[in-house]
């Protein structure tokens, strides 16, 4: 390039219009939004639930093989309970595999992918999209206001199940004394997740988001012992025989869903949430808008054939109180 073209550039050379420049960093803000409402210690909360699902959740079948057409049991998300543990017994996990559930799968088929989340200009048109009534607070905070509202399509997967890898994982953890069930290979479980939405609100300081649907569906072979794979589940978890025993006996498998929580980062009780039983989960070091580090909250419930989850970094009497406000 001569003096004269460099020149000739130097002087067509702008600054940005602050407008245009703010108005891109606020978009890449919001894109990289539902990314950020999953990170800190609730991260690691639903990493590890998602382990357990999948490492623990996913071999329970029967004793006794059962054929392909087999009436299936359909199990639906009714009510959430918490189990303690150690988080490092989850970092072992990661450090025998990047995806814990490859260690006891067989194959694993995407039969709908729901794609990334959309981002859409409101509530009502979350509703069109994603087939359902969105419910909207009454009662926020003072400073906090409407952000951004994003719909996750609908998904459904399958997984079959390795017996050898099952057995194989029980080994690697210490844990021979497991029994596991026999006729494990070749069986299907169906995973369908409804369209989810999320409506997150925030404040200088502080951010909320509210996310909604449908209740998740796992379908399994009709015959499979419930009971047997809390008890797996568990022990994989970190608990010992006895209380993961009883945990197993106590607990309706068909409509409840196990969340782990790490003892050293979260406290968690059952509360009662517009007349249902609801789960409050307070986690330590989630990080706020500005940078700074806050203790956040999750609240998870049910309401006739929906799922709630209010998680951010305010209060529990305020998340409790966006809760009882939800039309």
């Amino acid at each position: 390039m001569d003096e004269r073209d460099d020149r000739m550039l130097h002087e067509y050379r702008r600054e940005p219009d602050p407008g245009f420049a703010r108005e891109l960093r606020e978009r890449l803000r919001r894109q990289e939004e539902p990314r950020r409402l999953l990170s800190g210690t609730m991260a690691r909360v639903l990493a590890a639930a998602c382990a357990v699902l999948v490492v623990a959740g996913l071999f329970a079948i029967p004793s006794v093989r059962v054929s392909a057409q087999a009436i299936l049991d359909i199990f639906r998300v009714r009510r959430f309970a918490a189990v303690e543990f150690k988080e490092s017994r989850f970092e072992t996990l990661r450090s025998l595999g990047k995806d814990p559930g490859l260690l006891v799968l067989d194959k694993r088929e995407t039969v709908l992918d729901p794609g990334p989340a959309q981002r859409v200009r409101s509530g009502d048109e979350a509703s069109t999209i994603a087939g359902l009534e969105v419910s909207s607070p009454k009662f926020l905070p003072m400073g906090m206001t409407a952000d951004t509202v994003f719909v996750e399509g609908a998904g459904e997967m399958r997984f079959s199940v390795s017996e050898a890898k099952l057995r194989s994982l029980l080994d690697r953890l210490d844990l021979q004394s497991v029994a596991v069930p026999q006729g494990l290979d070749g069986q299907w479980i169906d995973v369908r997740k409804p369209p989810i939405v999320i409506q997150t609100y925030r404040s200088k300081n502080r951010r909320v988001a509210l996310v909604e649907a449908k209740s998740p569906e796992v379908s399994v072979p009709a015959g499979w012992n419930p009971q047997q794979l809390a008890e797996i589940g568990l022990r994989v978890l970190g608990l010992d025989e006895g209380e993961a025993r009883r945990i197993a006996r106590s607990t309706d498998w068909r409509s409840t869903l196990l969340v782990p929580v790490p003892t050293d980062a979260s406290t968690f009780r059952q509360v009662t949430v517009r007349g249902q039983q609801g789960l409050l989960i307070t986690t330590k070091g989630e990080k706020g808008p500005d940078g700074h580090q806050r203790d956040g909250v999750v609240l998870m419930w049910t309401e006739r054939d929906r799922v709630f989850c209010l998680r951010g970094i305010l209060s529990p009497g305020e998340v409790m109180q966006i809760a009882e406000s939800l039309s």
